[in-house]
């Protein structure tokens, strides 16, 4: 049986917790987002994580936004009538068994809310630590691919190709 792991990220609460993007959200909300998901995103692709930043909103239903157009990354905004907390704790409420659920907040309710449903709850720090890992993994992977594909150029394996054009 296959599990489903998702990332759940209380976007505005962690952009509010970190100096950057609490820095980058006072000249536009929008560009603190994005900067966090060009932050995360690499949990996504090194993990296979389902990664949401999940955000409050005036909308008058739950809207979700897939930024990268990868279905699996998306920006879901809360309806009004209800707080990204409320979105997030409602997700972990609904996960099948064997879903792995991370929660990142900084908010101790909401984290023992998470807890107390089952979820992983993890706090901003140990988001980005998690991140630079997958940033240094991907890029090691990187290195390993483009070394393997020097050492097949070097070895002359493409070179019979080269020789019939």
């Amino acid at each position: 049986m296959t599990c489903s792991r998702y990332l759940l990220i209380d976007a505005y609460n962690v952009i509010c917790a970190t100096p950057h993007l609490c820095a980058a959200l006072s000249q536009n909300m929008d560009s603190a987002r994005d900067l966090l998901a060009e932050q995360v995103i690499s949990i996504h692709d090194a993990e296979g994580y389902r990664v949401a930043l999940v955000l409050d909103s005036r909308n008058s239903r739950l809207e979700v936004e897939h930024p990268r157009g990868k279905k699996t990354f998306e920006y879901l905004y809360a309806p009004a009538g209800l707080s990204a907390d409320g979105v997030i704790e409602r997700i972990v409420a609904r996960a099948k068994p064997g879903d792995q659920v991370t929660v990142v907040s900084n908010d101790l309710m909401v984290r023992e809310s998470i807890r107390s449903n089952g979820a992983v709850a993890m706090r901003p720090e140990q988001l980005f630590d998690w991140a630079h890992a997958c940033d240094r993994r991907l890029l090691q992977d990187a290195a390993r691919r483009r070394s393997q594909h020097a050492k097949v150029w070097r070895n002359g394996i493409d070179l019979d190709f080269d020789l019939k054009l």
